[in-house]
C-alpha cells in the first residue's frame, strides 16, 4: 500500500544528509518524527480497515457454511420423513450457500494473507519509528556536543592570546624580580664597601692615636730623664 511505501521513503532517508543540510538539526529531526508518526498512524487505520474486511469476509464465510450445514441437516430429516421434494428443495438450498463458501473462501484467503502482510509491515515501520526516536536523541545529543565543540573553537583564539598576554606579564614579572634581586646585591655591596671604608678609617685612627701616645710617653721620660 502506498502509505507503507511513504513511511519507509522518510524513515530509510539518509537522516545525517538531511541534517547536514538543515540550518537546524534538531528542528528537523523532530518534524521528520513528527511526520514519521502521522504517517503510521495513517498506516494503522489502513491495517484496521484490511483486518476489519477480512473479518467481515471470515464472518460471512462461517456463516454460509453453517447455513449450508443447517440445510444438510434439514434435507436428511426430510428424506427421514419420505419427502423427496422437501429434501431436494433443503438440497438446492445447501448448494446456493456451497457456492457462496466456494466464492468467499478465496476472497478471504487473499485478505488474510494480505491483513496478515499489513500487520508484519505495520510491526517492522514501528519497530523503524522506535529506533528513529533513538536515533534522533542521539543525534540531537551529538549535534549539542559538536556546537560546544564549535564554541569551544571560536573563543580558542582568544585564549591564546590570553595565555600569551599571562606568559608577558609573568616574564615581565619575572625581570621586575631580577631586577630588585640586583638593587637588593648593589645595596649589600654598597652597604659592605661603608662597613670596610669606617673599619679602615677606625684603624687609621687607632695607629695615629698609639703614635701620639708613643711621642708623649716619649716626652715624659725625657723630662724625667734628662741626659
Amino acid at each position: 500500500m502506498s502509505f507503507f511505501s511513504r513511511v519507509s521513503d522518510i524513515i530509510n532517508a539518509n537522516v545525517s544528509d538531511i541534517l547536514d543540510r538543515a540550518e537546524d538539526p534538531e528542528k528537523m529531526v523532530k518534524m521528520l518524527i513528527f511526520e514519521m508518526e502521522e504517517q503510521i498512524d495513517t498506516a494503522r487505520e489502513g491495517v484496521a480497515k484490511a483486518i476489519a474486511g477480512e473479518k467481515k469476509l471470515e464472518v460471512n464465510l462461517k456463516k454460509n457454511r453453517s447455513e449450508a450445514e443447517a440445510w444438510h441437516s434439514k434435507a436428511e430429516a426430510a428424506i427421514g420423513r419420505d419427502d423427496d421434494d422437501l429434501a431436494r428443495k433443503c438440497l438446492a438450498q445447501k448448494k446456493d450457500h456451497e457456492k457462496i463458501v466456494d466464492s468467499l473462501q478465496p476472497q478471504w484467503e487473499r485478505a488474510r494473507q494480505t491483513s496478515d502482510s499489513l500487520k508484519s509491515d505495520l510491526r517492522r515501520i514501528e519497530e523503524k519509528l522506535e529506533e528513529a526516536i533513538r536515533r534522533r536523541d542521539s543525534l540531537v545529543a551529538r549535534q549539542m556536543a559538536a556546537e560546544a565543540q564549535k564554541e569551544v573553537q571560536s573563543v580558542a583564539p582568544s585564549m591564546n592570546r590570553a595565555q600569551r598576554s599571562f606568559a608577558k606579564f609573568d616574564r615581565m614579572e619575572r625581570r621586575v624580580e631580577d631586577m630588585e634581586a640586583e638593587a637588593a646585591a648593589m645595596v649589600e655591596l654598597s652597604d659592605m664597601s661603608v662597613e670596610l671604608d669606617r673599619e679602615v678609617e677606625q684603624k687609621q685612627q687607632d695607629a695615629e692615636v698609639e703614635l701620639e701616645l708613643a711621642a708623649l710617653k716619649k716626652q715624659a721620660d725625657a723630662k724625667q730623664n734628662p741626659s
